[in-house]
């Protein structure tokens, strides 16, 4: 309960037990504006002041003086964060409103057993691992190093794509511990690609944010300095990245809910700050004379009161006027689909939500599901891949239209992640929702296979549909 001694001009305000921080607001008493300054120590210095905007109204009457004050004071440690309890931006959206909307949490990750290989992939100078080596699970956290070579580069992503949400807020958490942060090197940590990205970077000790994005073929990075000065990095401190974007909004960068650094785009672009939001997490660890490890606890991307909506429905299936082909042997792949990993020269960065798999058959079949990131899995033949829509996907349809050779498919390139049998002439359906509990995404990269077969191998006909939502 905030007191002020009656009949004085100084005294201390407390909210939840607890002195004000510095800072100040302003007051009306009888017509006559009041600035009440906050030191460090939480006391009160009241002078007058003329000609300031008026945030609240007051009487100067004695049986309810402390009765307003008290609520002004809460309604200002609501509303005016950034005048009386700026301390923690965080607690509202990256526009300024008190967050009464419920955030979502669109991805995140831990690292307790391992790197889980199904989420992320490591690339070391470039290529890609098949066993991670520098990035690895050590009592729970996230280790990660350069390598041990001047100019090793090693980067860990996410095959997802996290997309911001328009008219939302973008928020990216983690917790780190930097060793040795003086160290030659370049660590890097937040959401990009090679091509657009914001993110954390460590440059030989000396800490950006970084907002990276590329026009017209040319990739650019803009660094603002972030102050440090209370910050030790060697020790667990928690990063937040809050974005507007909109294309031109403001990019915050805080350390332990303290903003340490703003991009202040608001009002002075010509051009799109950053021309992809659909972005990887990521953390990347250079060697330029060191190789110290970075060490991360958990990492989460939030969209600040969105819905994870926004998708375009789309489907493929056995297009001709049967709706099915003529199969024979085992696991037969009617339907292969893939998402890009590039589109017209560009890193492809949609994910696609699969929705429902239906699988159809004249005897009693066996319906299966694949997955892959190995393209060779499927050998086209005489067949050729279509494009779906705009082309970031692309898909095959077994022997439709008619081909001498029509595509294979290697099972032993693919993991099989569902099967059910299909009943003699009747359809069987698998949702790929899961009531909110999980998701399956086709990531760029990805390739899904949908076999199906008759019991025995023999002769029979088929069709497949794949429906799912483009994060368009």
């Amino acid at each position: 309960m905030p007191k002020l001694e009656e009949g004085k001009t100084t005294g201390t305000f407390l909210l939840n037990g607890l002195p004000y921080q510095k800072g100040k607001f302003e007051i009306k008493i009888n017509g006559v504006f009041i600035s009440i300054v906050r030191n460090s120590d939480g006391e009160i210095d009241d002078r007058n002041l003329a000609n300031k905007s008026v945030l609240a109204d007051w009487t100067d009457d004695k049986n309810n003086t402390f009765a307003t004050l008290q609520l002004f004071l809460d309604y200002a440690e609501r509303v005016i964060y950034n005048q009386i309890n700026g301390t923690n931006k965080l607690a509202f959206d990256a526009w300024g409103r008190p967050k009464s909307v419920i955030d979502n949490s669109i991805f995140h990750a831990l690292f307790t057993f391992n790197v889980p290989v199904s989420i992320w992939y490591e690339r070391f100078n470039g290529t890609i691992l098949t066993t991670f080596t520098r990035a690895t699970s050590v009592n729970g956290a996230l280790n990660i190093t350069a390598g041990a070579a001047l100019n090793d580069k090693t980067n860990l992503r996410t095959f997802r794509n996290p997309r911001y949400e328009p008219n939302r807020g973008f928020l990216y958490s983690t917790a780190g511990i930097i060793e040795n942060p003086s160290a030659l090197m370049n660590r890097r940590f937040g959401t990009a690609t090679d091509e657009n990205g914001v993110f954390f970077s460590l440059e030989s000790g000396v800490l950006y944010g970084v907002i990276r994005t590329t026009r017209n073929g040319v990739t650019t990075e803009d660094k603002i300095l972030l102050d440090v000065s209370e910050v030790n990095l060697s020790k667990g401190n928690v990063f937040d990245i809050q974005f507007q974007w909109r294309g031109v909004g403001n990019y915050a960068f805080f350390i332990n809910l303290k903003e340490v650094g703003n991009t202040k785009y608001l009002g002075t672009l010509t051009e799109l700050s950053l021309a992809n939001p659909a972005l990887p997490l990521f953390f990347e660890s250079v060697n330029l004379g060191n190789n110290n490890k970075m060490v991360f606890g958990c990492v989460d991307v939030t969209s600040e009161g969105g819905k994870t909506n926004g998708k375009t429905y789309g489907s493929v299936n056995i297009s001709n006027n049967e709706g099915e082909v003529s199969i024979s042997g085992y696991n037969v792949p009617i339907i292969a689909i893939r998402s890009k990993t590039t589109v017209n020269g560009r890193i492809n960065t949609r994910d696609t939500l699969a929705l429902l798999a239906s699988a159809y058959a004249n005897v009693k079949a066996i319906f299966r599901v694949w997955a892959t990131r190995d393209f060779t899995a499927i050998t086209q033949n005489n067949q050729v891949w279509k494009n779906f829509g705009d082309g970031h996907l692309e898909y095959i349809e077994y022997n439709n239209p008619s081909v001498a050779s029509p595509m294979t498919f290697n099972t032993a390139k693919a993991q099989l992640i569902f099967g059910a049998r299909v009943a003699i002439d009747e359809t069987y359906n698998t949702s790929a929702l899961f009531e909110g509990r999980t998701d399956i995404y086709l990531a760029p990269s990805d390739m899904f296979i949908f076999t199906v077969h008759k019991e025995g191998g023999t002769q029979a006909k088929a069709g497949v549909t794949f429906e799912f939502a483009e994060e368009i």
